[in-house]
Protein backbone atom coordinates (compact mmCIF):
# COMPACT_ATOMS: atom_id res chain seq x y z
CA UNK A 1 0.00 0.00 0.00
CA UNK A 2 2.94 2.37 0.46
CA UNK A 3 3.89 2.29 -3.26
CA UNK A 4 2.23 5.38 -4.80
CA UNK A 5 0.04 4.74 -7.84
CA UNK A 6 0.35 0.94 -7.67
CA UNK A 7 -2.79 -1.13 -7.22
CA UNK A 8 -4.74 -4.04 -8.65
CA UNK A 9 -2.75 -6.46 -10.79
CA UNK A 10 0.50 -4.53 -10.27
CA UNK A 11 0.15 -4.73 -6.49
CA UNK A 12 -0.60 -8.45 -6.69
CA UNK A 13 2.48 -8.96 -8.87
CA UNK A 14 4.64 -7.11 -6.33
CA UNK A 15 3.21 -9.21 -3.52
CA UNK A 16 3.78 -12.48 -5.39
CA UNK A 17 7.34 -11.48 -6.28
CA UNK A 18 8.09 -10.60 -2.66
CA UNK A 19 6.56 -13.87 -1.43
CA UNK A 20 8.63 -15.90 -3.90
CA UNK A 21 11.88 -14.20 -2.92
CA UNK A 22 11.09 -14.44 0.78
CA UNK A 23 10.34 -18.15 0.53
CA UNK A 24 13.59 -18.77 -1.35
CA UNK A 25 15.52 -16.90 1.36
CA UNK A 26 13.79 -18.94 4.07
CA UNK A 27 14.66 -22.21 2.36
CA UNK A 28 18.29 -21.16 1.95
CA UNK A 29 18.49 -20.15 5.60
CA UNK A 30 16.84 -23.39 6.69
CA UNK A 31 19.44 -25.37 4.77
CA UNK A 32 22.26 -23.39 6.40
CA UNK A 33 20.81 -23.75 9.91
CA UNK A 34 19.71 -27.36 9.50
CA UNK A 35 16.18 -26.63 10.70
CA UNK A 36 12.98 -25.31 9.09
CA UNK A 37 12.49 -21.55 8.77
CA UNK A 38 8.97 -20.11 8.54
CA UNK A 39 8.42 -17.20 6.14
CA UNK A 40 5.79 -14.50 6.73
CA UNK A 41 5.09 -11.61 4.33
CA UNK A 42 3.67 -8.61 6.20
CA UNK A 43 2.25 -5.31 5.00
CA UNK A 44 2.70 -1.92 6.64
CA UNK A 45 5.45 0.15 8.22
CA UNK A 46 8.38 -2.14 8.97
CA UNK A 47 8.83 -1.31 12.64
CA UNK A 48 5.14 -1.64 13.51
CA UNK A 49 4.66 -4.85 11.50
CA UNK A 50 7.75 -6.52 12.94
CA UNK A 51 6.89 -5.52 16.50
CA UNK A 52 3.37 -6.89 16.13
CA UNK A 53 4.62 -10.18 14.70
CA UNK A 54 7.26 -10.50 17.43
CA UNK A 55 4.58 -10.06 20.08
CA UNK A 56 2.24 -12.50 18.36
CA UNK A 57 4.81 -15.30 18.16
CA UNK A 58 6.45 -14.61 21.53
CA UNK A 59 9.84 -13.83 20.02
CA UNK A 60 12.85 -13.62 22.32
CA UNK A 61 15.04 -11.86 19.75
CA UNK A 62 14.40 -9.68 16.70
CA UNK A 63 17.25 -9.59 14.15
CA UNK A 64 17.48 -6.94 11.43
CA UNK A 65 20.14 -6.07 8.87
CA UNK A 66 22.08 -2.82 8.84
CA UNK A 67 21.09 -1.95 5.27
CA UNK A 68 18.12 -2.54 3.02
CA UNK A 69 18.46 -4.31 -0.30
CA UNK A 70 18.52 -1.00 -2.18
CA UNK A 71 21.22 0.61 -0.02
CA UNK A 72 18.83 2.82 1.92
CA UNK A 73 20.49 5.51 3.99
CA UNK A 74 21.52 4.27 7.41
CA UNK A 75 19.69 7.21 8.95
CA UNK A 76 16.44 5.64 7.77
CA UNK A 77 17.41 2.26 9.16
CA UNK A 78 18.53 3.83 12.39
CA UNK A 79 15.06 5.24 12.75
CA UNK A 80 13.57 1.76 12.19
CA UNK A 81 15.92 0.25 14.77
CA UNK A 82 15.04 2.98 17.26
CA UNK A 83 11.30 2.47 16.73
CA UNK A 84 11.73 -1.28 17.17
CA UNK A 85 13.65 -0.75 20.39
CA UNK A 86 10.77 1.28 21.74
CA UNK A 87 8.07 -1.11 20.53
CA UNK A 88 9.37 -4.67 20.91
CA UNK A 89 9.47 -6.32 24.32
CA UNK A 90 12.41 -8.58 23.47
CA UNK A 91 16.07 -8.18 22.52
CA UNK A 92 17.04 -6.51 19.24
CA UNK A 93 20.13 -7.49 17.23
CA UNK A 94 21.33 -5.18 14.46
CA UNK A 95 23.61 -7.13 12.11
CA UNK A 96 26.09 -4.97 10.26
CA UNK A 97 28.06 -7.62 8.37
CA UNK A 98 27.51 -11.38 8.42
CA UNK A 99 30.78 -13.27 8.10
CA UNK A 100 29.54 -16.78 8.87
CA UNK A 101 31.47 -16.97 12.12
CA UNK A 102 30.77 -16.97 15.83
CA UNK A 103 31.26 -13.93 18.02
CA UNK A 104 34.71 -13.97 19.60
CA UNK A 105 35.00 -10.58 21.35
CA UNK A 106 32.28 -8.31 22.65
CA UNK A 107 32.18 -4.91 24.26
CA UNK A 108 29.76 -4.45 27.16
CA UNK A 109 29.05 -0.77 27.84
CA UNK A 110 27.38 -0.19 31.20
CA UNK A 111 26.09 2.74 33.22
CA UNK A 112 26.62 0.67 36.41
CA UNK A 113 22.87 0.76 37.08
CA UNK A 114 20.52 -2.10 38.04
CA UNK A 115 19.10 -2.61 34.53
CA UNK A 116 22.60 -2.94 33.12
CA UNK A 117 23.52 -5.45 35.85
CA UNK A 118 20.60 -7.66 34.88
CA UNK A 119 21.53 -7.48 31.20
CA UNK A 120 25.17 -8.35 31.91
CA UNK A 121 24.14 -11.41 33.92
CA UNK A 122 21.96 -12.62 31.07
CA UNK A 123 24.67 -12.04 28.49
CA UNK A 124 27.06 -14.05 30.63
CA UNK A 125 24.61 -16.96 30.54
CA UNK A 126 23.90 -16.64 26.81
CA UNK A 127 27.51 -16.12 25.63
CA UNK A 128 29.70 -17.67 28.35
CA UNK A 129 32.73 -18.34 26.13
CA UNK A 130 32.95 -14.96 24.38
CA UNK A 131 35.87 -12.75 25.44
CA UNK A 132 34.27 -9.69 27.05
CA UNK A 133 35.34 -6.19 28.02
CA UNK A 134 33.23 -3.94 30.26
CA UNK A 135 33.22 -0.24 29.40
CA UNK A 136 31.96 2.78 31.30
CA UNK A 137 31.97 6.22 29.68
CA UNK A 138 31.69 9.18 32.00
CA UNK A 139 31.58 12.97 32.07
CA UNK A 140 32.13 15.07 35.17
CA UNK A 141 29.03 16.73 36.64
CA UNK A 142 28.85 20.33 35.35
CA UNK A 143 32.06 19.71 33.42
CA UNK A 144 31.54 22.46 30.86
CA UNK A 145 30.41 24.93 33.51
CA UNK A 146 33.52 24.22 35.57
CA UNK A 147 35.70 25.11 32.60
CA UNK A 148 33.70 28.26 31.87
CA UNK A 149 33.93 29.21 35.54
CA UNK A 150 37.70 29.34 35.26
CA UNK A 151 38.62 26.18 37.17
CA UNK A 152 42.25 25.59 36.27
CA UNK A 153 43.45 22.63 34.22
CA UNK A 154 45.33 21.03 37.13
CA UNK A 155 42.16 20.95 39.26
CA UNK A 156 40.12 19.48 36.40
CA UNK A 157 42.79 16.85 35.83
CA UNK A 158 42.67 15.94 39.53
CA UNK A 159 38.87 15.59 39.36
CA UNK A 160 39.19 13.31 36.35
CA UNK A 161 41.85 11.20 38.06
CA UNK A 162 39.67 10.73 41.13
CA UNK A 163 36.57 9.94 39.08
CA UNK A 164 38.39 7.39 36.94
CA UNK A 165 39.88 5.65 39.99
CA UNK A 166 36.50 5.37 41.73
CA UNK A 167 34.69 4.26 38.59
CA UNK A 168 37.37 1.69 37.78
CA UNK A 169 36.88 0.07 41.19
CA UNK A 170 33.10 0.14 40.76
CA UNK A 171 33.36 -1.41 37.29
CA UNK A 172 35.63 -4.21 38.53
CA UNK A 173 33.22 -4.92 41.39
CA UNK A 174 30.36 -5.10 38.89
CA UNK A 175 32.36 -7.49 36.70
CA UNK A 176 32.87 -9.84 39.65
CA UNK A 177 29.21 -9.55 40.63
CA UNK A 178 27.83 -10.56 37.23
CA UNK A 179 30.36 -13.29 36.51
CA UNK A 180 32.71 -11.56 34.09
CA UNK A 181 36.45 -11.18 34.50
CA UNK A 182 37.37 -8.42 36.96
CA UNK A 183 40.90 -8.03 35.61
CA UNK A 184 41.77 -4.35 35.12
CA UNK A 185 42.43 -5.09 31.45
CA UNK A 186 38.84 -6.33 31.08
CA UNK A 187 37.30 -3.21 32.67
CA UNK A 188 37.80 0.14 30.99
CA UNK A 189 36.71 3.63 32.09
CA UNK A 190 36.89 6.34 29.42
CA UNK A 191 36.00 10.01 29.57
CA UNK A 192 33.68 11.39 26.90
CA UNK A 193 30.23 11.34 25.32
CA UNK A 194 29.00 7.77 25.75
CA UNK A 195 27.86 6.90 22.18
CA UNK A 196 31.05 8.26 20.61
CA UNK A 197 33.23 6.55 23.23
CA UNK A 198 31.50 3.20 22.70
CA UNK A 199 31.84 3.30 18.92
CA UNK A 200 35.49 4.40 19.09
CA UNK A 201 36.42 1.74 21.64
CA UNK A 202 34.67 -0.99 19.65
CA UNK A 203 36.67 0.02 16.58
CA UNK A 204 39.97 0.25 18.47
CA UNK A 205 39.47 -3.10 20.22
CA UNK A 206 38.29 -4.90 17.09
CA UNK A 207 35.25 -6.45 18.77
CA UNK A 208 32.61 -8.45 16.87
CA UNK A 209 29.67 -7.31 18.98
CA UNK A 210 28.53 -4.43 21.16
CA UNK A 211 25.90 -5.52 23.69
CA UNK A 212 24.24 -3.07 26.04
CA UNK A 213 21.13 -2.88 28.15
CA UNK A 214 18.00 -1.49 26.54
CA UNK A 215 16.47 -1.13 30.00
CA UNK A 216 12.77 -0.49 30.40
CA UNK A 217 10.65 1.77 28.24
CA UNK A 218 9.83 4.69 30.50
CA UNK A 219 9.49 8.11 28.87
CA UNK A 220 12.80 9.42 30.23
CA UNK A 221 14.75 6.30 29.29
CA UNK A 222 13.32 6.41 25.78
CA UNK A 223 14.75 9.90 25.29
CA UNK A 224 18.19 9.15 26.73
CA UNK A 225 18.51 5.60 25.46
CA UNK A 226 17.14 6.46 22.05
CA UNK A 227 20.00 8.88 21.37
CA UNK A 228 22.63 6.33 22.44
CA UNK A 229 21.12 3.46 20.48
CA UNK A 230 20.44 5.54 17.38
CA UNK A 231 24.00 6.85 17.41
CA UNK A 232 25.36 3.31 17.71
CA UNK A 233 22.98 2.01 15.02
CA UNK A 234 24.58 4.55 12.70
CA UNK A 235 28.19 4.50 13.92
CA UNK A 236 28.86 1.04 15.37
CA UNK A 237 31.64 -0.74 13.45
CA UNK A 238 30.17 -4.14 14.36
CA UNK A 239 26.92 -5.87 15.30
CA UNK A 240 24.81 -4.24 17.99
CA UNK A 241 22.75 -6.23 20.51
CA UNK A 242 20.24 -4.24 22.56
CA UNK A 243 19.37 -6.36 25.58
CA UNK A 244 16.15 -6.24 27.52
CA UNK A 245 16.88 -6.66 31.21
CA UNK A 246 14.34 -9.38 32.01
CA UNK A 247 16.18 -12.24 33.72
Amino acid sequence: AWVPGVSGAEAQALQQSAQTRLQAAAQAMGTELGSPVVARLLAGRASAAVAAEAAACGAQLVVIGARGEHGLAEAVLGSTAERLLHSVACDLLLVREYGGRHYERMLLPTDLGPESRKALRRLRRLLPTVDSMLLHAYELPYENKLAYAGVDAARLEDLHRRAQAELQLALQALAREVGHSDLPSACKVVHGYAPAVIAAQADALGVDLIALSAGSRSTLERVVLGSVCLHLALESPCDLWLVRSDE
